[in-house]
């Protein structure tokens, strides 16, 4: 093991884990004087996995977004590994950010670096080490598992859509995070890269790493998800084990999950069999 994920390990042991790793609590986000959602209650248990599924529009990126701490919520209160986000000082909320991670929907990778730079900017900010050698050596290997070692001295612009999605998942997982935001994480990556993703994300997921996921992939559906959160019209309509809430008899619920669902090219018949509005 490096000098790196020593570091990281003993943190991670010193941590005392909160009884909710992430809590919302009649929380609402307006864009205008409309809301984008509103009055929004969850608790994400430590070491599980979370999927937010709702129809376009519904908020799922924005939810997110508000319980990583990116963006403040109009009301109600935000509290992530024992601390509830707005009212923390600078360093402690820096201390935050370096416990956890996000794939954002467009990657939102820094144009101006490359693929080097911008999977070694998390290390190097949050001074996990200053040893230059020792942080190439983390970045090399981790782009070598996920066939991206010919593209790291890329910039964004002169890479797929794919493989932008790749580098930023590599970016939120390359400081080995308590908890890990995905939005859509498989989305524009090809079927080799989606495999690679989810192998990971089931490595993770063993190792009680917290996982709160937009997605269509069924995929991660059925192997990763513990719980279901589902969005429609600005508010959550369901929560809940993802069995009971796929298995739950409202007809809205039913259609939501169907047309996330299907939208993807491959998918679980099974899943989609329960979600069968007319079954």
């Amino acid at each position: 093991m490096s000098d790196i994920e020593n570091g990281l390990a003993d943190t991670r042991a010193r941590t005392p884990a909160p009884a909710a790793a992430i809590s919302l609590r009649g929380v609402s986000l307006f864009s205008g004087t409309e809301a984008v959602f509103a009055d929004v209650s969850i608790s994400v248990p430590p070491g599980s996995t979370t999927l937010v599924m709702g129809p376009s529009g519904s908020g799922k990126s924005a939810l997110l977004k508000v319980a990583a701490g990116l963006i403040p919520a109009d009301t109600g209160t935000v509290t992530l590994l024992g601390s509830q986000l707005g009212t923390l000082a600078k360093p402690d909320e820096r201390e935050l950010r370096r416990r956890n991670g996000f794939v954002f929907q467009d990657a939102a990778l820094w144009q101006n670096l490359t693929v080097f730079q911008n999977l070694a900017l998390p290390l190097q900010y949050h001074g996990v080490t200053e040893n230059a050698a020792e942080v190439a050596s983390r970045v090399r290997a981790m782009a070598g598992d996920f066939g991206m070692q010919r593209r790291i001295d890329l910039r964004p612009a002169q890479l797929s859509a794919g493989e932008r999605k790749m580098v930023s998942f590599l970016r939120a997982i390359i400081l080995d995070p308590e908890v890990l935001f995905l939005d859509e994480p498989t989305s524009f990556v090809d079927h080799q890269g989606a495999e690679l993703i989810i192998r990971r994300l089931r490595e993770l997921k063993k190792r009680g790493t917290t996982m709160v996921a937009s997605t269509h992939s069924a995929k991660i559906s059925s192997q990763l998800a513990d719980h279901l959160v589902v969005l429609d019209a600005g508010g959550v309509v369901a929560q809940g084990a993802f069995g009971d809430v796929v298995h739950a008899a409202d007809r809205r619920v039913k259609e939501i999950l169907s047309d996330v669902l299907s939208e993807t090219a491959s998918y679980d018949t099974d899943i989609l069999d329960l979600l069968d509005p007319d079954g």
